[in-house]
């Protein structure tokens, strides 16, 4: 096995054969301390020739299963079997006794459901830190099965576990002859698949969804940090960024079904990818704490494979309507003055506006919770002000509270003990952030919520926000590790004896992952939290609980919005966790001003789908570096369609606020906008849908057209939403055309209604075609088969005035003459909608044979709702053999038949049909 060095880490002495490939080695002494020799890094250097390619894989055969590390044997007398689950003891072989090995453990096997296999291998002599899933109701929609009908089997000598399909015998998992090395602060884990084709393990910036695309071999940490999004090419190093999502799909080549597996582990850890030649894989995870608990996703449909996950993290929340409008933020601007400014060349200039953001500017000194009362005063008459127009206003809250005796916080939760603790002194660990010193808040104290929850009370009272915005909370940290008037940990060095933590318990763990240093931009890892009993006191501490503080602090900040302002909770974060959907948006974090960085926002969105965050989108025009027109054109034209979508940029760099650079932005922005609200009953039903079943708002063409060999090279350049809708911006400078890839379904544009592309019987592959892409709309294509509320926006300038508006109902049939969709009607803000069945769900199918639309009522409400949502009209597209005017078209709701008259459309080859008050609302549907 071909073990790869970094250029900056020195060869392991004692290696055996050393191999002429720039920096590749092998080695034969893995068993007696294998975390320092194994893979290091990424660094690939081609053979010279061909010969020396062929020493290479016969070496790696040889060694291939010598150096697969697993000391444990199944305990044959230990096994338990059920239908549903097994148990077993490991035991430790006794041949490697370094960095602390656990000698014995004990492992189980179990079926929650029959597309889900879980395996967990715990210290049988003493309990260790375990990551928490934070939802309440996980797999709670599970249906368990056998695990003989799953296809399990095991191999005793060493341990291993095998998984296959049993419905198409692709192969789920196999450990046979792979590593399992489990350590007190190093655990490993190989596991091999018959695929290539991975996405997932977040949260990172990728050139294209699929990881280790175009290598062999590739390194990725998962670790959130304070990083300003490094764009990740898979060969190491601390490129991870701000969340921890150790989660991934693939796609297996034979059937182009999908399968997933969850890392449940809060540690630091890497993955690295190592393609076989057989067209397979191994997958080697290492942690660096925690337990192996681990859950294999069954074959399925992309969807199938994402709503099963999301059914054991917890499905995401349904955030409020207005989330899915236009918001502007800026770190820079000064004073209220600007903003002000702001809001008004928005009016001017006829453009779209949602939310104002307010980043740390308009804070006193930076600190948390406070309004400056000279640069900002007045502000909370002019968000009332901005209330009164139908908008609304988000601030953000950091993670670290100012440590001054002067501040209200700070001195509470010293009194309560609610701060996380040093190693070091025994006292509140202090680090550094925006207002110079800060401390923590230790999540695990009950005192933590009250502190949290004083701050968000008092910053109600001084301006009425509508939603908050967490930030740092990785946790970010301006020096590493500790603080002491602005020193690091270095002079910070005491003696054990003090109090009964450690302060060097971590500085000589056996494996970093990527290499990298674990206090880097963060609080020190032996930091320690409130604990009522001796097993806290032990495994509370940052080293293992550092990605969890965001997830913590989430769920405080939704409750609280939830329980204060009686509305729908909105809580955008930067750094995430598995189950951060269950209270929290996000963003893509810091990324930079350039073309690529936009494309790459694409990639992030699909990422945030399979982890449950939906409502996700990027800076539009960048937030590092100055944008240009034409870029930031562009951009807000491609941020349009993010579910979120919000221009943000950093200070220091030049505005960009769409009215900035002139009437092609200005036309870009507002266009695009108009799009999305025309589209808001489908994006929002789509987003319902999405909370309702779990699954994606966004997705690729290959989740929808897998057997399409030509969706999968415009992966990273065009999107769905939903599956009937198919986004294709221009990404490029340059280029007035779109080209976007129909899949050989029919196609019709959305803005001219006009057919695009044809199905083609006989063949599963589409074509790439031309249409315009200019700075005044956006591509969008309405796939066949497709039917797609729609609403008149062109005068629309933020959601709300999309609320009373009529809504039309696209139909467009498919080549067989069938179309179906879904419309979701609700008030768009009430708490618990989905929990008390406050909305209404509507189901349609529509036959042209039968010139029939059917109306299914999936969830009804009888409540009065706020506002109606009516149909005025319905065109069904492609309908030139229909006559001119149908006299009659059955449309049945609750039992009841509405007629219609239609006029004939030559542009669509359509009808459209005018519907009289149409109401979706009620219970009975009126034709007045």
């Amino acid at each position: 096995m071909c073990i790869r060095d970094s250029p900056k880490t020195p060869k392991k002495e004692g290696s055996a054969v050393e191999i002429l490939e720039g920096k590749c080695r092998c080695c034969t002494n893995l068993i007696a301390d294998s975390p320092n020799c194994r893979y290091k890094s990424n660094s690939l250097v081609f053979m010279q020739n061909l010969s020396q390619f062929i020493i290479m894989k016969l070496i790696l055969l040889l060694f291939a299963f010598a150096l697969a590390d697993n000391p444990y044997q199944v305990d044959i007398q230990s096994i338990k079997r059920s239908d549903y689950k097994w148990t077993m003891n490991l035991i430790h072989n006794g041949q490697d006794k370094n960095n602390t090995p656990i000698m014995k453990a004990f492992a189980s096997i179990e079926s929650l459901d029959a597309s889900v296999l879980h395996l967990k291998i715990v210290d049988a002599s003493e309990r260790r830190w375990e990551a928490p899933l934070l939802n309440p109701d996980a797999g709670k929609n599970y249906r368990r099965v056998s695990l003989n009908s799953m296809g399990v089997s095991l191999n005793y000598s060493p341990f291993g576990l095998r998984a296959t399909d049993p419905k198409t015998g692709q192969l789920v998992v196999d450990t046979f002859g792979k590593s399992l090395l489990f350590k007190d602060k190093y655990l490993e884990i190989t596991m091999k698949y018959a695929t290539q084709g991975y996405f997932g393990l977040g949260e990172r910036v990728t050139a294209d969804f699929f990881l280790c695309s175009g290598r062999d071999y590739c390194w990725y940490t998962m670790w959130g940090k304070d990083v300003a999004s490094p764009l990740d090419d898979g060969a190491g190093g601390c490129k991870g960024d701000y969340g921890q999502q150790p989660f991934y799909m693939m796609q297996l080549p034979n059937t182009k079904q999908f399968t997933g597996v969850f890392i449940l582990n809060s540690n630091d850890q890497d993955v690295h990818i190592q393609k076989n030649d057989d067209g397979s894989s191994d997958l080697t995870h290492r942690l660096v704490g925690g337990v192996f608990d681990i859950y294999f996703f069954y074959p399925g449909t992309a969807e199938f494979v994402m709503r099963t996950y999301h059914e054991l993290i917890g499905r995401p929340y349904l955030p409020p309507l207005w989330s899915l409008g236009y918001h502007q933020c800026r770190y820079g601007w000064p004073s209220l003055v600007k903003v002000k400014d702001v809001v008004q060349k928005f009016k001017q200039n006829d453009l779209p506006l949602d939310v104002v953001w307010a980043d740390i500017d308009y804070m006193k000194d930076y600190a948390d919770f406070s309004v400056d009362p000279v640069r900002y005063a007045g502000l909370k008459e002019f968000v009332q002000d901005l209330h009164r127009q139908h908008m609304r206003w988000v601030p953000i809250i950091d993670a670290g509270i100012k440590k001054s005796l002067d501040d209200k916080y700070y001195k509470l939760g010293e009194e309560l003990g609610a701060f996380i603790k040093s190693a070091h002194t025994g006292k509140t660990l202090v680090g550094k952030v925006w207002p110079g010193l800060a401390v923590f808040l230790s999540w695990y104290s009950p005192h933590a919520n009250t502190v949290w929850w004083t701050g968000l009370k008092d910053l109600y009272q001084l301006v009425e926000y509508d939603g908050i915005w967490i930030d740092m909370n990785e946790i970010a940290n301006f020096c590493n590790g500790e603080c002491k008037e602005g020193e690091t940990t270095k002079n910070l060095r005491t003696s054990l004896g003090k109090n009964q933590h450690d302060p060097h318990e971590f500085d000589n763990i056996p494996y970093r992952p990527g290499n990298c240093d674990l206090n880097e931009k963060t609080v020190s890892m032996t930091g320690y939290h409130f604990s009522e009993d001796e097993f806290g006191d032990r495994v509370r501490k940052e080293y293992n609980t550092h990605s969890l503080w965001n997830l913590y602090e989430a769920k405080s900040t939704h409750e609280f919005l939830a329980e204060h302002l009686k509305t729908r909770p909105f809580v955008l974060t930067r750094s995430n966790f598995p189950g951060s959907g269950l209270f929290t948006t996000k963003w893509l974090g810091d990324n930079f001003s350039t073309w690529e960085y936009m494309r790459y926002s694409i990639a992030g969105m699909y990422n945030y789908q399979m982890f449950g965050i939906p409502l996700i989108g990027a800076d539009m025009c960048g937030f590092v570096g100055n944008t240009n027109e034409e870029l930031c054109a562009r951009w807000m034209q491609l941020g349009a369609f993010y579910p979120f979508t919000r221009n943000h940029n950093a200070i220091g760099t030049i505005d960009q606020e769409p009215y900035v650079f002139g009437q092609r932005v200005i036309i870009a922005t507002r266009n695009a906008m108009r799009q999305k609200y025309s589209l808001i009953r489908y994006y929002y039903t789509k987003l319902f849908e999405v909370s309702l079943y779990g699954g994606s708002l966004i997705r690729p063409l290959f989740f929808e057209f897998p057997h399409d060999a030509g969706v999968y090279s415009k992966t990273n350049y065009m999107f769905m939403i939903g599956s009937s809708l198919l986004v294709s911006p221009v990404l490029h400078p340059g280029i007035d055309k779109s080209y976007p890839y129909c899949p050989n379904e029919d196609w019709y544009d959305l803005r001219s209604f006009a057919k695009v592309y044809s199905y083609k019987p006989g063949t599963q592959h589409g074509e790439r075609i031309t249409i315009p892409g200019g700075f005044d709309f956006v591509p969008v294509l309405i796939r066949g088969g497709s039917v797609v509320p729609f609403q008149d926006a062109s005068l629309a300038n933020n959601i709300e005035t999309m609320k009373n508006l009529p809504t039309n109902l696209l139909i467009v049939p498919d080549h067989s003459g069938y179309a179906s969709g879904t419309i979701v009607t609700d008030d768009g803000v009430s708490l618990d909608t989905i929990k008390d069945k406050k909305y209404r769900h509507l189901a349609f199918d529509f036959s042209m044979n039968e010139k029939r639309l059917m109306v299914r009522v999936l969830n009804d409400y009888d409540g009065k709702p706020n506002n109606e949502e009516r149909v005025m009209s319905i065109t069904v597209f492609g309908a030139d053999k229909l006559a001119d005017k149908l006299s009659l078209c059955a449309i049945t709701l609750n039992g009841r038949t509405i007629e219609m008259s239609g006029s004939f459309n030559s542009v669509t080859r359509g009808i459209t049909y005018r519907v009289k008050n149409c109401l979706l609302y009620t219970s009975d549907a009126a034709d007045e």
